[in-house]
C-alpha cells in the first residue's frame, strides 16, 4: 500500500516515531535518577506549547482518556496526603503531566490512522533488525543506563530500540492487538506483522508477558467466533487444559523437580500479605530471586498501605520511582478509593487487552514506563477513532 502524506500528517509521523521509536537517550543528565532530560521530554514540551499558543490545552469531558486525567488528580491529592506521613517522589508528577499533554494533542490534533498504524509496523520492522543485531553481538543496547557495547551488557536479552527487554515484549503485544483492528490491510501484511510481534516477544523471553499474551490472544478468538456468555466456562477450560498439557509434557520427574520449587511462591505471599515478611534470599532457590526481590520491594509501600485508616482508603503517595507493579502502584499509591475508581473507569475495555494488561502488570510498572504508556495510548486511540468514524 501506497502512502501519501500531507505536510501535518508528516509532522504527525515525525512526534509519534519519537515519542514511540526513539531511543532512550539522556540529553541532560538529572542527579540522583537514571533518567535525564530526553528528546521525548522535549517532543512533549513543544506540543504543550503549540496547544497552548492554540488555546487547546483545556480538557472536555467527552475526551479520549477523560478517566486518566481525573485520576491524575486523584494520584495528585494522594501524592499531597502521603507527604504527611512519607517522603515523597513528586519527579513523577511531570511525567503525569506528559501523558495528559499527550493525551489532549491526541484530541485536538486527531492524527490520521494511517499514520499511526504506518509507526507501528516501522516499530516493528525497527526492532526486528536491531533485536536480530544485538543477538549477534553486533550492536549493543539502549538501557537507563545508556548505550552498553555488545561485550559489556547487563542483561543478555535482547531490547531492539527500548530500555529493556519486558518494555518490548510488552509494546509487540500490545501493536499485535493493535493491528488487528486495521481492516484495510491485506492478508500479508496482517500475518507478516503479527509474526514479527510474536518474534519480539519470544526473543525478550519474558514469561509474564508471554503467559498474558497468549492467555489474550485465545481471549480474542473466542470472543469473536464463540457465544461471549460461554467465556467464563471457557477460560476454567483453558487453564484446566493447560495444566493437563503441563503434567503430560513434563511428567512425573520434572514435576518434582520443579513444582515442589514453585510451590514456595504459596509460602513468600503469605508470609507477605499476613506476616509482613520478606523472603530468605540465603535459602532460596535461584529461580525465585526475581520474584523474592519483587516481594522484599512492594513490602515497604505495603507496611505503608497500612499505616493508619487513611493510608488504606486513600493511598502513600508516590514513595518511590518503580513499584514494578501497576497494580500495587494504584492500590499502595491511591489507596481503595482510587483502587475503585481505576476499576469503574476500566469497565468497557475489551476483555482481552484487559487481561492481557492486568496479568502483566502485576509485576511490572505499566505507568512508569513512557514507552508502554504511549503503545497503550496509541492502541485505544485506535479503537475510540474506528469506533468514531463506524458511528458517523
Amino acid at each position: 500500500m501506497t502512502y501519501k502524506f500531507s505536510y501535518h500528517q508528516t509532522i504527525e509521523f515525525i512526534l509519534i516515531f519519537i515519542l514511540l521509536i526513539f531511543p532512550k537517550i539522556d540529553l541532560i543528565d538529572v542527579s540522583d535518577y537514571h533518567q535525564g532530560i530526553r528528546i521525548e521530554d522535549l517532543v512533549v514540551i513543544y506540543i504543550g506549547i503549540t496547544l497552548l499558543i492554540s488555546n487547546s490545552l483545556e480538557i472536555n469531558k467527552k475526551d479520549f482518556g477523560f478517566f486518566f486525567y481525573l485520576f491524575f488528580f486523584i494520584l495528585l491529592i494522594s501524592i499531597l496526603h502521603g507527604s504527611l506521613y512519607f517522603n515523597q517522589e513528586w519527579l513523577i508528577l511531570p511525567r503525569y503531566l506528559e501523558y495528559i499533554v499527550i493525551l489532549i494533542y491526541f484530541n485536538r490534533s486527531n492524527p490520521s490512522l494511517e499514520s499511526v498504524f504506518l509507526i507501528l509496523k516501522v516499530y516493528l520492522i525497527l526492532n526486528l533488525i536491531f533485536v536480530l543485531l544485538q543477538k549477534n553481538g553486533i550492536i549493543g543496547e539502549f538501557s537507563s543506563l545508556g548505550y552498553e557495547d555488545p561485550k559489556n551488557l547487563t542483561d543478555d536479552r535482547p531490547t531492539g530500540l527500548t530500555g529493556g527487554p519486558w518494555e518490548l515484549s510488552n509494546c509487540c503485544a500490545i501493536i499485535f492487538f493493535a493491528l488487528l483492528l486495521d481492516k484495510k490491510q491485506s492478508f500479508f501484511s496482517k500475518y507478516l506483522y503479527s509474526f514479527i510481534a510474536v518474534y519480539l516477544i519470544l526473543a525478550t523471553n519474558s514469561r509474564t508477558i508471554l503467559v498474558s499474551f497468549i492467555f489474550a490472544l485465545t481471549l480474542y478468538f473466542y470472543i469473536r467466533h464463540v457465544d461471549r456468555k460461554k467465556y467464563y466456562l471457557f477460560l476454567f477450560l483453558l487453564i484446566s487444559l493447560f495444566v493437563v498439557f503441563y503434567l503430560i509434557i513434563f511428567k512425573e520427574n520434572y514435576f518434582k523437580m520443579n513444582v515442589e520449587v514453585y510451590l514456595e511462591l504459596i509460602k513468600m505471599f503469605k508470609n507477605f500479605i499476613f506476616n509482613f515478611e520478606g523472603p530468605d534470599l540465603i535459602t532460596l532457590d535461584g529461580r525465585l530471586w526475581s520474584m523474592a526481590y519483587r516481594i522484599d520491594h512492594w513490602l515497604i509501600f505495603y507496611k505503608q498501605f497500612f499505616h493508619n485508616s487513611f493510608t488504606i482508603m486513600f493511598g502513600a503517595g508516590s514513595t518511590f520511582m518503580y513499584y514494578e507493579s501497576i497494580i500495587f502502584r494504584i492500590l499502595f499509591g491511591t489507596g481503595i478509593f482510587g483502587l475503585l475508581f481505576v476499576i469503574y473507569s476500566i469497565k468497557n475495555i475489551s476483555l482481552h487487552i484487559l487481561f492481557l494488561l492486568i496479568v502483566s502488570g502485576l509485576s511490572l510498572d505499566l505507568l512508569l514506563s513512557f514507552k508502554i504508556f504511549f503503545t497503550i495510548l496509541l492502541y485505544f486511540y485506535i479503537e475510540n477513532k474506528i469506533k468514531y468514524d463506524y458511528r458517523n
